[in-house]
């Protein structure tokens, strides 16, 4: 088997639901769940970032005049498809998405699945201005034919790029009943980790971070602290029940 990320990047105008991710660059989307056959194409997301942005992605992605998954145009592509909000929390939304069989159009699900059949398992994931796919193909098959499809009729404003995974790699967890890292808690050690914070020695204090974000020192230490917990738990959490059943 070989590993392949095929990465598209967008200019702003060139994708409305991209253009969305432009605008909110602490918004992210994560696919739970991806099957693509030529019987259809499933998928399971969510999305985390600011209530104004999760807002704006569920009004795009319910929007059936728009094909959320086209890269470029594609002869006969007609978008049809069943989109729904499964569930909807302070600063997450999870989206299911359906497409029939045939019929998603320029996409890499489907320029893969055309390529090699059912054999392929993904990955995908969306932030700021890059929609990176993650794609395990069966046997010897080279992700360089898939690639030259794709590259024909890109539209204005797009790009992709193609790199191979030496072997394959660990891949996240897709379980969508694993708790998801709130996204102000997130946001909170993501911009610890940017400014320094968990250097050593400190690149930055609390208290700068804190102005970083305006917020209240105390705010920022609560929030730090349950973002630590989650990761604590999200990496030991299995060996600490197992070791407490030894």
């Amino acid at each position: 088997m070989r590993e392949y990320i095929f990465s598209a990047s967008y200019e702003r105008g060139a994708d409305p639901l991209m253009d969305v991710f432009i605008s909110y660059p602490d918004l992210v989307g994560r696919a739970l769940r991806i099957a693509g056959s030529s019987a259809g194409f499933w998928r399971v997301d969510r999305f985390v970032g600011p209530e104004e942005a999760l807002n704006e992605v569920e009004r795009m992605m319910t929007n059936h005049s728009v094909c959320n998954e086209c890269l470029g145009e594609h002869p006969g592509c007609t978008i049809e498809g069943e989109y729904e909000v499964v569930a909807e929390e302070s600063g997450s939304r999870l989206i299911y998405a359906y497409t029939p069989g045939g019929r998603y159009c320029h996409s890499i699900p489907f320029m893969t699945t055309r390529t090699v059949g059912n054999g392929a398992l993904f990955d995908a994931q969306r932030r700021e201005n890059v929609y990176e796919w993650r794609v395990l193909l069966p046997g010897d098959t080279r992700g360089g034919e898939i690639f030259d499809q794709l590259q024909d009729g890109l539209p204005e404003g797009v790009e992709i790029s193609l790199s191979q995974v030496g072997s394959p790699s660990a891949w996240p967890s897709a379980d969508p009943s694993q708790k998801e890292l709130p996204y102000e808690q997130r946001r909170a050690i993501e911009a610890a980790v940017e400014c320094g914070y968990y250097e050593t020695p400190r690149g930055a204090s609390l208290g700068d971070v804190a102005a970083a974000l305006a917020l209240p020192k105390s705010t920022l230490r609560y929030r730090l602290r349950r973002a630590e917990q989650w990761l604590t738990n999200s990496v030991f959490g299995d060996a600490t029940h197992d070791a407490g059943h030894v």
